[in-house]
């Protein structure tokens, strides 16, 4: 049963000239949309530039505050779309030993209510991704502003402090230009 009840949904049939004038008006919708990239979030656009940004850094003391392991700046004129990360360190992380973040607008060590976390990236305690197997893809691009800051954060939870340990992440995807102008030279 379908949600409106028992009502039938209604198909309309064309036949002869009237069928003949319904396709061609469906061609001509394709083809004026042909251009147009509708899978932004899926694959990279062919006026796109890849971005991959990868940082490192001595795993701070115990219970000390975060530290910024990446951070990236949209450039003007940009959006950033993110489609996978490297949440790790260079050294075996059980459960739980750090904590990974991923955010935009937050610098690190300020108190700031207006900063948004990136939603299922807050505080994850396992590795994501690896330099060995490759980033951790995500379901679906998350879309970056020009001029956003991108970072991730660690915090040491219960990994050992300080060289030869580090927090070891990246950030992957491409940029596409907000407004496209082409030259009719």
């Amino acid at each position: 049963m379908s949600a409106r009840g028992n009502s039938a949904s209604v198909v309309q049939m064309l036949s002869g000239v009237d069928s003949v004038r319904a396709a061609d008006a469906y061609r001509l919708a394709v083809q004026e949309r042909r251009d147009q990239w509708p899978y932004v979030h899926i694959y990279p656009p062919p006026n796109s530039q890849d971005v991959n940004v990868i940082g490192s850094v001595a795993t701070q003391a115990q219970a000390a505050a975060a530290v910024a392991v990446v951070t990236y700046k949209v450039n003007a004129g940009k959006r950033f779309y993110l489609q996978a990360v490297i949440l790790g360190a260079n050294v075996a992380i059980v459960p739980g030993d750090a904590l990974f973040t991923v955010d935009r607008n937050s610098p690190v060590g300020i108190a700031d209510s207006q900063f948004m976390p990136e939603h299922g990236l807050v505080n994850i305690g396992v590795q994501l991704g690896s330099m060995t197997f490759g980033p951790w893809r995500l379901n679906r691009a998350r879309e970056f502003a020009p001029l956003d800051v991108v970072r991730i954060k660690a915090v040491n939870v219960n990994l050992v402090a300080g060289v030869p340990n580090h927090f070891v992440c990246g950030l992957f995807g491409y940029e596409v230009p907000t407004l496209d102008v082409k030259s009719n030279q």
